[in-house]
């Protein structure tokens, strides 16, 4: 792999585009065709891929909005954080905490979602205000001579809980600003008697 890097300039050596991705990452079928079930689908998905279960998208868009609904409007992060927020008791009585990271914008730490997707995590990415599933990121990696790396996204391969076929943002094709945030779940144990 070493002998194939194109060296560009006396500094940095560029590595052959390689790509992480989870591929038999599926996405659980949203109940309604809206953008608030879409993203509780998403949200499922995190969770089990942390082996959370009990959380399903109903239980996600009943505490959003009450109801069943099907609401028509922008995923607003913020407020999807202010929903997820808590602690929780699994169903093996373990105590837990939910916590929404909020990355605004395109992904910026890109070997975080690399190792993310190694790791078989997932995130959810708005894209033109829809929320998706990222699945893969195709990028290229820069080595210094001093070992450290850096890695800058080529496409993200994204699944719209809505939509048969996935999403392919090219960065020298699409524009970076219809990317509109990553959003995460991340779960910690929690000492039930703090």
């Amino acid at each position: 792999m070493w002998v194939q890097a194109q060296q560009i300039g006396p500094l940095l050596m560029k590595k052959p585009p390689q790509t992480a991705e989870i591929a038999s990452l599926t996405v659980p079928k949203p109940k309604q065709a809206c953008p608030n079930w879409a993203w509780a689908a998403a949200v499922q998905l995190m969770l089990q891929e942390q082996q959370v279960s009990g959380f399903d998208q109903e239980y996600w868009v009943l505490k959003s909005a009450g109801g069943e609904l099907c609401i028509e409007q922008p995923v607003d992060l913020d407020q999807l954080k202010q929903w997820i927020d808590a602690d929780y008791v699994l169903n093996d009585g373990s105590h837990v905490h939910f916590e929404g990271v909020i990355t605004p914008g395109a992904p910026q730490d890109v070997s975080y979602f690399v190792a993310q997707l190694q790791n078989g995590q997932t995130a959810m990415v708005l894209y033109k205000g829809r929320p998706c599933v990222l699945k893969a990121i195709e990028y290229d990696e820069y080595l210094y001579p001093n070992g450290q790396r850096m890695f800058e996204a080529r496409k993200l391969t994204m699944l719209d809980p809505l939509a048969k076929a996935p999403i392919v943002f090219d960065k020298t094709k699409d524009d970076v600003a219809d990317l509109g945030g990553v959003f995460e779940v991340k779960v910690e144990p929690v000492n039930p008697l703090r």
